[in-house]
C-alpha cells in the first residue's frame, strides 16, 4: 500500500512539475529581456544555499533549453553539429526516438557530465536540451564556468534558450519530511525574502514553491510568478532526507 501511495504521489509530482513548466516556457516567451534569464549570480545563489541547508551535497544539474527554426542556411543537422563544435564537444550521433531524428552527444568537460540532445521536432523546427551535472566543489566550479560559455554559444547560434537548475543534497538523520522542510525554509528565509505560494504533500514528500522577488527566473503559475522550488523526501529505509531545490521549478527526479 506504501508502493502504491508513494508511485501515486510520485505521479501527482510529475503531473505537477509538467504543468509548471508549461508556464516557465510561457512566461520567458512573454518577457523582454532575455538576458536577465542567464545571470549566473543566480546560480551561485543556489549553490550558497545549498550548502547551507543540506549537510551532504550530491549533485548539480543545470539545464539549457530552448527552440531552434531554420532559416534556410543549415538543415538540422548541420545546424546541431555546428553547435556540437562551437561547444567544444564531439561530432553528433544520429539516431531516431519517439519517432523524431534526434542528434546526441555525451561527453565529459573538467569533470562535468555534459548531455546534448538536439530532436527535430519538424522539418524547419528542433527542439534542444544541453545538460551538464557535477557533483564536488571542483567540479561546481567547472560547471558554473561551462553554464555561462554554453549560454552564450546557444546565443550565437540563433538558439533563444533559458536555463534552470536543481541542486540536490542529503540531510542526516531521522526526520520526516515536514521537519526537514521546516529547517530548510528556515535556512530560505534567513538567506531571501521569499514568499510560500504553492505547496505539495503525501506520506513522505513535501514540495514548496515560493515568490523569491531577488530572483529574475520564473514560471507563471495560477497568476503568480515562481522562481523557486523545493522538495523533501524521506528515505524510509536509512531515515534521511534528500531535499531538492530548483531554480525556479525542479527538473529532475526528487
Amino acid at each position: 500500500m506504501m508502493a502504491v501511495r508513494r508511485w501515486a504521489g510520485l505521479g501527482l509530482a510529475v503531473c505537477i512539475a509538467a504543468l509548471v513548466w508549461m508556464g516557465y516556457l510561457w512566461y520567458s516567451a512573454n518577457q523582454t529581456s532575455a538576458p536577465s534569464h542567464q545571470d549566473p549570480e543566480e546560480l551561485r545563489t543556489l549553490l550558497k544555499l545549498g550548502n547551507e541547508v543540506v549537510d551532504v551535497p550530491q549533485r548539480l544539474v543545470v539545464k539549457w533549453q530552448g527552440d531552434w527554426e531554420a532559416n534556410g542556411d543549415q538543415d538540422a543537422y548541420e545546424a546541431a553539429e555546428g553547435l556540437s563544435q562551437s561547444l567544444n564537444l564531439p561530432g553528433v550521433q544520429q539516431l531516431t526516438e519517439g519517432g523524431h531524428l534526434t542528434y546526441r552527444v555525451v561527453d565529459t568537460k573538467n569533470g562535468v557530465n555534459v548531455r546534448f540532445n538536439w530532436q527535430e521536432i519538424s522539418e524547419d523546427r528542433s527542439y534542444i536540451i544541453i545538460q551538464l551535472e557535477a557533483a564536488g566543489n571542483e567540479q561546481l566550479s567547472a560547471l558554473t564556468e561551462l553554464q555561462t560559455e554554453y549560454g552564450q554559444a546557444l546565443h550565437e547560434n540563433g538558439i533563444d534558450a533559458e536555463w534552470n537548475a536543481s541542486l540536490q543534497g542529503t540531510v542526516k538523520g531521522e526526520h520526516t519530511a515536514g521537519s526537514t522542510m521546516k529547517a530548510v525554509e528556515d535556512g530560505i528565509f534567513r538567506n531571501m525574502a521569499a514568499t510560500k505560494a504553492e505547496s505539495y504533500e503525501d506520506a513522505t514528500t513535501v514540495s514548496n514553491a515560493y515568490e523569491v522577488p531577488s530572483l529574475r527566473s520564473g514560471i507563471q503559475s495560477g497568476g503568480k510568478v515562481l522562481n523557486m522550488q523545493v522538495a523533501v523526501h524521506e528515505d524510509q529505509s536509512t531515515g534521511s532526507s534528500r531535499v531538492t531545490i530548483g531554480l525556479p521549478v525542479i527538473t529532475i527526479e526528487y
